[in-house]
Protein backbone atom coordinates (compact mmCIF):
# COMPACT_ATOMS: atom_id res chain seq x y z
CA UNK A 1 0.00 0.00 0.00
CA UNK A 2 2.83 2.37 0.82
CA UNK A 3 4.22 2.06 -2.67
CA UNK A 4 0.90 3.10 -4.46
CA UNK A 5 0.69 5.92 -2.16
CA UNK A 6 3.47 7.42 -2.98
CA UNK A 7 2.51 6.75 -7.10
CA UNK A 8 -0.89 8.50 -6.63
CA UNK A 9 -0.13 11.86 -7.57
CA UNK A 10 2.28 10.90 -10.49
CA UNK A 11 0.00 7.60 -11.50
CA UNK A 12 -1.38 9.30 -13.86
CA UNK A 13 1.46 10.29 -16.28
CA UNK A 14 3.26 6.94 -15.98
CA UNK A 15 3.78 6.16 -19.39
CA UNK A 16 2.61 2.62 -18.27
CA UNK A 17 -1.35 4.38 -18.68
CA UNK A 18 -0.56 4.21 -22.21
CA UNK A 19 1.33 1.16 -23.08
CA UNK A 20 -0.29 -1.11 -20.70
CA UNK A 21 -2.86 0.04 -18.21
CA UNK A 22 -5.13 1.60 -21.23
CA UNK A 23 -5.18 -1.22 -23.66
CA UNK A 24 -6.06 -3.59 -20.66
CA UNK A 25 -8.83 -1.05 -19.66
CA UNK A 26 -10.20 -1.72 -23.33
CA UNK A 27 -9.50 -5.74 -23.55
CA UNK A 28 -11.95 -5.83 -20.03
CA UNK A 29 -14.62 -3.35 -21.52
CA UNK A 30 -14.75 -4.81 -24.45
CA UNK A 31 -15.08 -8.57 -22.75
CA UNK A 32 -17.84 -7.59 -20.68
CA UNK A 33 -19.62 -5.97 -23.47
CA UNK A 34 -19.45 -9.66 -25.37
CA UNK A 35 -20.56 -11.11 -22.53
CA UNK A 36 -23.50 -8.67 -21.43
CA UNK A 37 -25.75 -5.90 -21.68
CA UNK A 38 -25.03 -2.44 -20.73
CA UNK A 39 -24.20 -2.17 -16.61
CA UNK A 40 -26.24 -0.21 -14.33
CA UNK A 41 -24.07 -0.22 -11.57
CA UNK A 42 -20.15 -0.65 -12.00
CA UNK A 43 -17.50 -1.72 -9.43
CA UNK A 44 -13.49 -1.46 -10.14
CA UNK A 45 -11.80 -3.41 -7.35
CA UNK A 46 -8.34 -1.61 -7.46
CA UNK A 47 -8.91 1.39 -8.63
CA UNK A 48 -6.64 3.18 -8.45
CA UNK A 49 -7.57 6.81 -9.45
CA UNK A 50 -10.13 5.44 -11.48
CA UNK A 51 -8.95 5.28 -14.95
CA UNK A 52 -11.19 2.53 -15.67
CA UNK A 53 -14.26 3.74 -14.20
CA UNK A 54 -14.23 6.82 -17.06
CA UNK A 55 -13.59 4.60 -19.34
CA UNK A 56 -16.75 2.89 -18.50
CA UNK A 57 -18.36 6.09 -17.89
CA UNK A 58 -17.60 7.07 -21.30
CA UNK A 59 -19.61 3.55 -22.83
CA UNK A 60 -22.24 3.96 -20.01
CA UNK A 61 -23.14 7.74 -19.49
CA UNK A 62 -25.74 6.27 -17.24
CA UNK A 63 -24.26 3.89 -15.11
CA UNK A 64 -23.23 4.33 -11.87
CA UNK A 65 -19.13 4.10 -10.86
CA UNK A 66 -17.81 2.98 -7.64
CA UNK A 67 -14.41 2.54 -6.49
CA UNK A 68 -12.72 1.40 -4.13
CA UNK A 69 -8.81 0.97 -3.49
CA UNK A 70 -6.63 0.11 -0.40
CA UNK A 71 -4.42 2.85 -0.65
CA UNK A 72 -5.80 5.88 0.68
CA UNK A 73 -4.05 8.58 -1.33
CA UNK A 74 -4.83 6.86 -4.66
CA UNK A 75 -8.99 7.02 -3.19
CA UNK A 76 -8.01 10.62 -2.39
CA UNK A 77 -6.91 11.31 -6.19
CA UNK A 78 -9.67 9.22 -7.55
CA UNK A 79 -12.26 11.78 -5.86
CA UNK A 80 -10.78 15.20 -6.30
CA UNK A 81 -10.45 13.69 -10.19
CA UNK A 82 -14.49 12.81 -10.07
CA UNK A 83 -15.72 15.23 -7.72
CA UNK A 84 -18.16 17.22 -9.61
CA UNK A 85 -19.63 14.08 -11.45
CA UNK A 86 -22.12 12.81 -9.54
CA UNK A 87 -21.89 9.22 -10.91
CA UNK A 88 -18.91 8.79 -9.62
CA UNK A 89 -18.38 7.22 -5.71
CA UNK A 90 -14.74 5.94 -4.29
CA UNK A 91 -13.93 4.38 -1.54
CA UNK A 92 -10.57 3.03 0.37
CA UNK A 93 -11.77 -0.47 1.36
CA UNK A 94 -9.58 -4.06 1.12
CA UNK A 95 -10.60 -6.74 -1.66
CA UNK A 96 -10.94 -8.82 1.38
CA UNK A 97 -13.46 -6.92 3.19
CA UNK A 98 -15.50 -4.39 0.60
CA UNK A 99 -17.34 -2.05 2.54
CA UNK A 100 -20.80 -2.70 0.30
CA UNK A 101 -23.66 -4.38 0.56
CA UNK A 102 -24.83 -7.75 -0.86
CA UNK A 103 -25.93 -7.89 -4.79
CA UNK A 104 -25.05 -3.99 -4.80
CA UNK A 105 -24.04 -4.45 -8.40
CA UNK A 106 -24.25 -5.66 -12.02
CA UNK A 107 -21.00 -5.52 -13.33
CA UNK A 108 -17.37 -5.61 -11.17
CA UNK A 109 -14.35 -5.36 -12.86
CA UNK A 110 -10.50 -5.58 -11.90
CA UNK A 111 -7.42 -5.39 -13.76
CA UNK A 112 -3.71 -6.11 -13.06
CA UNK A 113 -4.70 -5.83 -9.25
CA UNK A 114 -5.18 -9.64 -8.23
CA UNK A 115 -1.36 -10.13 -7.54
CA UNK A 116 -1.42 -7.70 -5.23
CA UNK A 117 -4.35 -9.13 -2.92
CA UNK A 118 -3.22 -10.46 0.24
CA UNK A 119 -6.63 -12.51 0.25
CA UNK A 120 -7.15 -13.99 -2.80
CA UNK A 121 -9.69 -16.25 -1.57
CA UNK A 122 -11.75 -13.69 0.22
CA UNK A 123 -11.22 -11.58 -2.63
CA UNK A 124 -12.84 -13.34 -5.27
CA UNK A 125 -15.69 -14.30 -3.06
CA UNK A 126 -16.37 -10.72 -1.89
CA UNK A 127 -16.58 -9.96 -5.24
CA UNK A 128 -19.08 -12.85 -5.62
CA UNK A 129 -21.02 -11.75 -2.60
CA UNK A 130 -21.53 -8.15 -3.94
CA UNK A 131 -22.36 -8.98 -7.38
CA UNK A 132 -26.00 -9.19 -8.30
CA UNK A 133 -27.28 -12.90 -9.85
CA UNK A 134 -26.27 -12.78 -13.37
CA UNK A 135 -23.68 -9.96 -12.89
CA UNK A 136 -20.31 -10.78 -14.78
CA UNK A 137 -17.32 -10.60 -13.07
CA UNK A 138 -14.11 -9.26 -15.51
CA UNK A 139 -10.72 -9.73 -14.04
CA UNK A 140 -7.21 -9.64 -16.31
CA UNK A 141 -3.69 -10.02 -14.79
CA UNK A 142 -0.49 -11.74 -15.75
CA UNK A 143 0.19 -15.56 -14.56
CA UNK A 144 2.35 -18.17 -13.16
CA UNK A 145 4.64 -18.60 -16.92
CA UNK A 146 5.24 -14.84 -16.96
CA UNK A 147 7.17 -14.22 -13.55
CA UNK A 148 8.56 -17.66 -13.49
CA UNK A 149 12.62 -15.89 -13.30
CA UNK A 150 11.54 -13.04 -12.02
CA UNK A 151 8.82 -13.73 -9.69
CA UNK A 152 9.97 -15.12 -7.03
CA UNK A 153 11.82 -11.52 -6.67
CA UNK A 154 9.00 -9.50 -7.11
CA UNK A 155 7.17 -11.62 -4.51
CA UNK A 156 10.11 -11.07 -1.78
CA UNK A 157 10.18 -7.72 -2.66
CA UNK A 158 6.00 -6.62 -2.23
CA UNK A 159 4.18 -9.91 -1.36
CA UNK A 160 2.90 -10.49 -4.98
CA UNK A 161 0.88 -13.78 -5.52
CA UNK A 162 0.67 -14.81 -9.23
CA UNK A 163 -1.77 -17.09 -10.20
CA UNK A 164 -2.17 -19.66 -13.41
CA UNK A 165 -5.09 -19.78 -15.07
CA UNK A 166 -6.65 -23.18 -13.87
CA UNK A 167 -5.65 -21.47 -10.16
CA UNK A 168 -7.93 -18.38 -10.99
CA UNK A 169 -10.56 -20.41 -12.44
CA UNK A 170 -10.63 -22.50 -9.17
CA UNK A 171 -10.62 -19.63 -7.30
CA UNK A 172 -13.59 -18.14 -9.17
CA UNK A 173 -15.41 -21.25 -9.23
CA UNK A 174 -15.44 -21.79 -5.92
CA UNK A 175 -16.80 -18.78 -5.44
CA UNK A 176 -20.10 -19.74 -7.50
CA UNK A 177 -18.57 -17.48 -10.37
CA UNK A 178 -18.91 -19.54 -13.30
CA UNK A 179 -16.87 -18.61 -16.33
CA UNK A 180 -17.85 -17.85 -19.76
CA UNK A 181 -14.84 -17.03 -21.02
CA UNK A 182 -11.25 -16.80 -21.40
CA UNK A 183 -8.62 -15.72 -23.51
CA UNK A 184 -4.91 -14.01 -23.15
CA UNK A 185 -3.55 -11.34 -24.58
CA UNK A 186 -0.07 -9.72 -24.99
CA UNK A 187 1.86 -13.30 -25.65
CA UNK A 188 5.61 -11.70 -24.23
CA UNK A 189 3.31 -11.11 -20.56
CA UNK A 190 1.17 -13.78 -20.34
CA UNK A 191 -1.71 -11.92 -19.78
CA UNK A 192 -4.91 -13.34 -19.02
CA UNK A 193 -8.58 -11.89 -18.87
CA UNK A 194 -11.74 -14.11 -17.46
CA UNK A 195 -15.50 -13.28 -17.71
CA UNK A 196 -17.11 -14.94 -14.81
CA UNK A 197 -20.74 -14.62 -14.31
CA UNK A 198 -22.75 -15.21 -10.64
CA UNK A 199 -24.61 -18.37 -10.65
CA UNK A 200 -28.33 -17.37 -10.16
Amino acid sequence: MRTFDHRAHSYDHSIRQRLVFGPVHDAVLNAFTAAGGPPQDVLDVGCGTGRLLKAAADRWSRARMTGVDVSEKMIIEAQRKHERDPRFSFKQGDASALPFGAASFDAAFSTMSLHHWGEQVSGIREVARVLRPGGLFVLADVDAPFIFVIGPLFNWIDGSRFRAPEDIRRLLEGAGLSVVAFRRFWPLSRAQLFVSRKKD
